[in-house]
């Protein structure tokens, strides 16, 4: 379990979220963000919040894994704050269940995207003709080992970490370690950037896999 920082101004949605994440077998803090592993930093009770702070405390802890907590989820909004290095997007009022629910998915190093997000991809991947090779995605696959390729498809076929592992017959703990590694070798910084980034030359890392 892991050590979740707890940021905002409304003291009863933060005791909400304290007693959930309690509940869960995580220790709670409120302002010691080096201590933490999660952060949930809730955007206030308005939609079109400025990010800015949020995206101070990612810049300044870039290990520390942040949800933003919006008032009125918007797919735009949200893929932003995703390609900005957020690990996870949720409603700020979603219920007790989803939040413990998010809390385990991004200690596990998975992304949360709320259905806002999620549907707006899925329906702009169907809109999307077939995608042709892309330079930059062969040179980002030129920097990996062979292992290292094969899961970063499978992390932008949207797979976990523990599905990756028990298909790849490893370790969690190994999956982990090999993302470790294609973020230090390619300069992406969370799992999102990675899904777009091998997304945009499927067909090259598709022949760089099984040529």
């Amino acid at each position: 379990m892991s050590t979740v920082l707890l940021i905002g101004s409304d003291p009863h949605l933060l005791e909400r979220w304290d007693t959930v994440a309690r509940t869960a077998g995580h220790r709670v803090v409120r302002h010691a963000p080096a201590e933490a592993g999660v952060c949930l930093f809730d955007l206030g009770p308005r939609g079109g919040a400025p990010h800015q702070a949020l995206l101070d405390l990612m810049a300044a802890s870039p290990a520390l894994a942040c949800v933003a907590m919006t008032a009125r989820p918007d797919a735009g909004e949200g893929l932003q704050l995703l390609r900005s290095g957020a690990r996870g997007y949720c409603n700020r009022l979603a219920a007790d269940a989803v939040v413990g629910t998010l809390l385990t998915s991004v200690d596990n190093d998975e992304i949360w995207a709320g259905r806002e997000v999620t549907d707006h991809l899925l329906q702009a991947a169907l809109r999307r003709p077939p995608p042709s090779v892309d330079v930059a995605a062969e040179e980002l696959f030129a920097l990996l080992t062979e292992r290292e390729r094969a899961i970063a498809v499978q992390v932008a076929a949207g797979l976990s970490n523990k599905v990756i592992a028990a298909d790849s017959g490893i370790s969690e703990r190994t999956v982990k370690a090999h993302l470790n590694s294609i973020f230090r070798k390619t300069g992406i910084r969370n799992r999102v950037q990675l899904a777009l980034a091998v997304s945009s030359g499927r067909g090259s890392a598709h022949r760089q896999l099984t040529g």
